[in-house]
């Protein structure tokens, strides 16, 4: 989903980049939260460690300025995997709803859910994470989407899409997950899902390999996914296979 993206040159939106990098650092510290920011052009991350960094208890090392992925270690390390699996639903349902929308619009929304992460004691730790489109390309695509961390205040933990401009709140349910894939390509995917081959649900559905194949494709994009297993737990964590 992010990878795949084409980007262009463009010297102000390096500015913004910045620009960015300044407001989160301030925005971490402000509210003693990790930000993890990643740069979808450079495959990138940028991070900042207020408090919270404390109560998890990342070592110094652990507190790197910028990494070399769009992943944060210090956070996967420590969280619980089927929260991570859920929030990587989440994530892939929350982009998906707003890239239809206008560069503008898509900046009036972010994504809140949750995750448990262990502390530096070995406890379990129920954190809010935010996700917030930062930067979007003059072409469409996302440069910067920022990841905050902070500690949970809200006693209402369900995955939701809110709109700052409004006020709007949306709780994602299964039908913004089924909404993520064309019932095609969850056709063959639940065929992918069942051990078959490419020739084989092609022939089953009556189409190309080739066609079979641009649906693989699409799959793997729409649901941020390496490879066919993954997108298969995906997709079973949505509920929609």
């Amino acid at each position: 989903m992010y990878l795949t993206q084409q980007f262009v040159d463009d010297s102000e939106e390096e500015h913004q980049v910045e620009e960015c990098r300044s407001m989160i650092r301030a925005y971490a510290f402000a509210e003693n939260a990790i930000v993890s920011m990643g740069d979808n052009k450079l495959n990138c991350s940028y991070c900042y460690f207020g408090g919270l960094a404390d109560v998890l208890g990342l070592a110094r090392e652990e507190r790197q300025d910028v990494i070399p992925s769009l992943y944060e270690g210090f956070i996967y390390n420590r969280a619980d995997a089927d929260d991570l699996a859920h929030r990587h639903a989440d994530e892939v349902a929350f982009v998906h709803m707003i890239k239809p929308m206008t560069i503008d619009n898509r900046m009036d929304f972010y994504l809140s859910d949750s995750m448990r992460l262990r502390d530096k004691d070995g406890v379990w730790k129920t954190v809010e994470h935010r996700m917030f489109p930062m930067i979007i390309s003059s072409n469409g695509n996302f440069r910067l989407m920022a990841c905050v961390y902070s500690l949970a205040k809200d006693e209402d933990l369900r995955a939701k899409i809110i709109n700052t401009r409004t006020g709007e709140v949306r709780i994602i349910s299964r039908k913004d997950y089924e909404s993520v894939l064309s019932s095609r390509e969850l056709e063959v995917l639940r065929l992918i899902d069942q051990g078959k081959y490419s020739k084989e649900i092609a022939d089953i559905l009556s189409i190309s390999i080739n066609t079979v194949n641009r649906h693989r494709q699409n799959i793997l994009e729409k649901l941020n996914a390496d490879h066919a297993i993954e997108a298969c737990k995906v997709a079973r964590v949505m509920g929609i296979i």
